[in-house]
């Protein structure tokens, strides 16, 4: 009984712990997501239906760290842009691995996220990229794919296009000037420039390249003649000779969706044709001929946790299943945040894809990689390693990101000295080091700005009155050299001492973040002039003094260098900024390594401008504040 007992027992036990070795071996996969997303992933990790799914959400500080984290093994899967994945192939490391898009339900089938094409009416002498020349052109929006980086990319390459290499003008004017050479008028609505002053100034200088506009001065959204309907509608209803469009929005102006629900026609597809590279043309009622294509979004994985067909197929299926989740979560917003919109659609390569090949399969890295107009790279002098992580990293985000001309990053001991003898363009300098840079006979050019959150304030009750006001000590951080400077201005202003200033316990006069305004909310702002305000009035009347970091450069820097350094910086700042598109992608000013804070630039600002916005925030100002004989040479 005890033997037939035991047989019996043997085998289940062994079945058991078979059982649970294979569930030990099955591997949890970590899917790496920017910290600022993090909560939206494990949100959508904690509903119900994801339950034994076995993955979970690791934080990288943005993207680019992602990238580095899957190469490291800590992470195994991003979900990643076509240009993130351009930014792994040029890590050179050949490890990374595109393994499933996220295509749209609508594009399901299609091999191609959008495919560039060039559209042209059946009546047009243009039968040849050259014969381009001399036409009235239509493109969907300065700096856009199809209706600009493709076009120029694809007709450079065709030596149809030429760019010019003259060092006095920007490579972003480089660009406009060959557009507006080729083309006799266009349509190109954009912003030129993140820096307003140039932006005007290329506008007034290559003025035919806005001459078709439906508002030429503007030359801007919204335009009835920008975006991809608009670029048709250019050509159809009004002066265009060419179009330069994607293939999907042809078949929406002119009706061939085949969906009966689908809005009216706009136009005639019997009177238009597309234009191939060969100079053949095709009707627009068939199969186009595009000349570039954007890829899909994607994941993308290391070799390691995708070798085999059963490895690859076993990511697949989780991301398959967590991506289904997402598509039916609540929170579309979280959603949205991993690139999970709602008529997105899941597709699984059969085999891993070499990001390398994979954009080359679509003609994309030619388009990144458009640097015709680049005459030389931008030197950028950092002082040590951490900083020169971050500048490399920096660099591969722009410049995937078409933030041009280039960075190069120069590590030296003394980039004042650096940059003084010519070995670097620009750098980054603090406060304190002002004085040095101006008597080596350098310039500030760009500033960091904080949010107005972080800017200081001084409060005061109201019933402290205007004598009392006078007289009253300042309560702030003692250990905060910014809240001294603060306070030290408001002792100048009211012709007490400032020099020897020491913080105050009385609840008189206060110097605090803006941030902390909660807690004062029946008080007053009091303004360097001393008067009051209220406390809604922060951007208006604040006390922030300190000088912040600043992009300076060689005060001999020719005119056009100047404008190129601060369009390539407010660049930055729009992609990577605190509400940049690309934060996500890189994040400017946030701790770049853990313990690393105020790497180049502050962790507390929030974009960069050209110009301070406050007039305390002054050399003269601060020097005198100092105390401590730091005199900054005039400017």
């Amino acid at each position: 009984m005890v033997s037939a007992t035991m047989t019996w027992i043997l085998p289940a036990a062994l079945l058991l712990l078979m059982l649970h070795c294979s569930s030990a071996e099955e591997p949890i996969y970590r899917l790496c997501v920017p910290q600022i997303y993090l909560s939206d992933c494990q949100k959508l990790l904690a509903d119900p239906s994801e339950a034994g799914i076995r993955m979970e959400c690791v934080a990288g500080r943005d993207r680019v760290d992602c990238l580095e984290l899957i190469e490291q093994r800590k992470a195994d899967v991003l979900a990643s842009e076509p240009e993130d994945m351009y930014m792994a192939y040029h890590r050179k490391n050949e490890d990374y691995r595109v393994i499933s898009e996220i295509r749209t339900e609508e594009g399901k089938d299609a091999n191609f996220r959008y495919e560039g094409i060039i559209l042209v009416k059946k009546s047009s002498p243009i039968k040849s990229l050259k014969e381009l020349r001399g036409a009235k052109s239509c493109h969907t929006g300065f700096g856009r794919n199809v209706g600009y980086r493709i076009p120029i990319t694809k007709l450079k390459n065709s030596h149809v296009l030429k760019v010019s290499a003259d060092p006095e003008i920007s490579a972003t004017e480089r660009e406009l000037k060959a557009l507006s050479d080729f083309f006799s008028q266009s349509c190109l609505v954009g912003t030129y420039s993140a820096h307003p002053d140039t932006d005007r100034l290329l506008k007034k200088k290559y003025a035919n390249l806005c001459a078709l506009c439906e508002n030429p001065t503007q030359c801007n959204y919204p335009d009835k003649f920008s975006g991809y309907d608009g670029a048709i509608r250019c050509l159809d209803k009004g002066q265009g000779e060419v179009a330069f469009t994607k293939v999907q929005f042809i078949k929406k102006y002119f009706g061939l969706t085949g969906n009966a629900t689908a809005p009216p026609a706009e136009g005639k597809p019997e009177d238009f044709e597309y234009l191939c590279e060969d100079g053949s043309r095709l009707p627009i009622t068939g199969q186009a001929c595009s000349w570039a294509q954007r890829p899909w979004i994607g994941y993308i994985s290391n070799e390691q946790a995708v070798h085999g067909a059963e490895k690859l197929h076993q990511l697949q299926s989780r991301l398959e299943h967590f991506f289904a989740n997402g598509l039916h979560a609540e929170n579309k917003e979280a959603a949205a945040h991993l690139l999970i919109q709602p008529n997105a659609f899941y597709h699984s390569k059969p085999e891993p894809v070499d990001p390398k090949v994979y954009l080359e399969r679509a003609g994309y890295k030619d388009v990144i990689e458009r640097d015709g107009s680049a005459i030389r790279k931008m030197r950028l002098c950092v002082q040590h390693d951490t900083e020169l992580a971050k500048c490399e990293a920096l660099h591969r985000a722009a410049y995937a990101r078409d933030a041009r001309p280039e960075l190069e990053c120069i590590e030296s001991t003394d980039c004042i000295e650096a940059l003084a003898s010519s070995k670097a363009d620009v750098t980054v300098v603090p406060a304190a080091s002002y004085a040095d840079a101006r008597t080596h006979k350098l310039i500030p050019l760009v500033y960091e700005q904080l949010p107005t959150e972080k800017l200081l304030v001084a409060v005061a009750p109201p019933t402290l009155n205007k004598e009392a006001l006078q007289k009253a000590p300042i309560k702030y951080d003692a250990d905060c050299e910014r809240a001294r400077l603060s306070a030290a201005l408001l002792n100048k202003r009211r012709n007490l001492d400032w020099c020897n200033i020491v913080p105050s316990t009385e609840e008189q006069l206060l110097i605090v973040p803006a941030e902390e305004l909660e807690k004062h909310k029946d008080w007053q702002l009091v303004c360097p002039t001393l008067e009051r305000r209220p406390v809604t009035d922060v951007a208006s009347c604040n006390v922030e003094v300190q000088l912040p970091h600043a992009v300076f450069t060689r005060a001999d820097a020719t005119p056009v260098e100047q404008e190129t350094i601060k369009h390539l910086f407010s660049l930055i700042s729009e992609r990577f900024g605190d509400h940049g598109k690309s934060v996500d992608v890189f994040a400017l000013f946030h701790e770049f390594q853990t313990g690393q804070k105020h790497v180049i630039f502050s962790d507390d600002a929030a974009e960069l401008v050209t110009q301070l916005k406050s007039d305390y925030q002054n050399e003269h100002i601060y020097n005198e504040l100092k105390c401590d004989g730091n005199k900054i040479t005039k400017q």
